[in-house]
């Protein structure tokens, strides 16, 4: 982890401070916004606590909170949409506020989106030996979060699928560890 960031265990206490944690207007930026908020049963992070998923905070040198990444258990099937599912890490959510978008000045590797998927990367590779692929899902109307995916050697994984909750195609990303 950047030294500048510092990474902290998400809890149900500190839903409180997350309740002006925006990360912007696009659907798929207020569902980030919306699942790092959401009180317990609403289908968010405290939920997902439950179910063996870890959730970071960061916060900045100045306490402000930039982002949060979190980390689950999961199965794929992988390398091929035939093949016997495998256990994974997957990676339910990563936001960063929207004031904090595109900073530090820099770099793309350098600023708190990168800092954040990095450090979920880190994580998951120590796990690398029961869980050898990490998965995300990224809609399909992101081009941005594509790129980004990518750029950290994520690609793509079988054919997008649509949510049934939503609606909304999500292409499904692997990065083998």
């Amino acid at each position: 982890m950047a030294s500048d960031l510092t990474r902290i265990s998400f809890t149900e206490e500190l839903l409180s401070k997350l309740q002006a944690f925006h990360c912007g207007d696009e659907p798929w930026e207020q569902e980030v916004s919306d699942w790092i908020k959401a009180p317990r049963g609403g289908g968010g992070a405290v939920d997902e606590l439950d179910h063996g998923t870890q959730v970071w905070l960061y916060a900045n040198e100045a306490g402000e909170i930039v982002g949060f990444g979190s980390l689950g258990p999961a199965t794929v099937r992988w390398p091929r949409s035939k093949d016997p599912p495998v256990a994974a890490s997957v990676i339910p959510m990563l936001g960063v506020a929207k004031r904090f978008h595109g900073q530090p000045s820099g770099p793309p590797a350098d600023r708190y989106s990168a800092r954040i998927l990095d450090d979920l990367i880190a994580t998951a590779t120590a796990a690398r030996d029961s869980r050898p692929v990490l998965v995300l899902y990224v809609f399909v109307n992101n081009p941005r979060a594509i790129r980004f995916y990518e750029r950290a050697g994520f690609v793509e994984l079988h054919k997008p699928y649509k949510d049934n909750l939503t609606g909304r195609m999500h292409k499904r990303m692997v990065l083998a560890l």
